[in-house]
């Protein structure tokens, strides 16, 4: 299906002009509407700001600065989506929750992984990253900390292949992108002494819609499938990742599974994720 909807996270902190920056660029590329969502509630707050109290003083006074910088936010908004439909809002409330709500009317979804700090100097609050891809049946598109400004995403784009559900729905949503690629991989993580005809099975079936997608498989102990996967991103120089985003229901809540967590831990390019 084509991109026609982008829905954007915006808020008070340090990536939100990457974001912008990388919405209007597919913006322009897929000529879509970008709803824009400002959302004022505080996406981290310092460790140091423990007890009831001292957190809730924390949340009211950076909800009030968020507020007061919307003005600005949406200047630079207005500025950079020049000629471009979009829309604008304003929300509090948690980010995950409030994304999904509207995350059903868009066809992509742009958030940023949060920059790695210190130990001890911030706490994120939302986890957005990792709960979003799982609570929505829209593709999430995942910013790495450092995206450069205008750097292109989908030139070399790498599939971490799984005979899934969930990476089926990924492949299928980044259509969009791997139709103009210069480059598709298909990259299939198997265990020692164990093959699979799986990387070869999809590049056929990309082949046969204007996809020259190459196969490869590499072997991959179970815990070492997230670092396997952003070591072959590193190697072939890929700028878009497509995989499924894979969860455990845990007492109700669902929870990362262990290769998806790692590469959004070590994420260094952008990802689109489907769950």
């Amino acid at each position: 299906m084509p991109i026609k909807t982008i829905l954007l996270h915006m808020a008070n902190d340090d990536a939100h002009a990457g974001r912008l920056a990388v919405a209007a660029a597919l913006a322009k590329r897929f000529s879509a509407h970008v709803q824009v969502l400002y959302i004022a509630t505080p996406v981290s707050m310092p460790a140091g700001a423990t007890g009831r109290a001292a957190s809730y003083g924390f949340m009211a006074e950076a909800t009030a600065i968020a507020h007061e910088n919307a003005e600005k936010v949406e200047q630079e908004v207005r500025a950079a989506l020049d000629g471009l439909p979009y829309d604008w809002a304003v929300e509090e409330g948690d980010h995950v929750e409030l994304l999904a709500e509207r995350a059903s009317y868009a066809d992509l979804v742009i958030v940023a992984q949060s920059a790695a700090v210190r130990a001890g100097e911030r706490i994120s609050l939302h986890h957005i990253p990792d709960r979003l891809p799982l609570e929505t049946a829209t593709p999430v598109l995942v910013l790495p900390p450092a995206q450069p400004v205008g750097a292109p995403i989908g030139r070399h784009a790498l599939i971490a292949w799984k005979n899934s559900r969930e990476s089926a729905r990924a492949v299928r949503a980044a259509m969009p992108f791997l139709e103009t690629a210069e480059s598709v991989t298909v990259v299939t993580v198997e265990p020692l002494g164990q093959r699979t005809n799986d990387a070869a099975a999809l590049s056929d079936w990309l082949h046969r819609h204007g996809i020259a997608a190459r196969p490869q498989s590499v072997i991959g102990s179970a815990g070492e499938v997230g670092d396997t996967i952003l070591s072959c991103c590193a190697d072939q120089g890929a700028d878009l990742l497509v995989m499924g985003a894979y969860g455990h229901s845990r007492l109700r809540e669902l929870v990362l599974g262990g290769a998806t967590r790692k590469v959004l831990e070590g994420l260094a390019l952008p990802a689109l994720m489907a769950h």
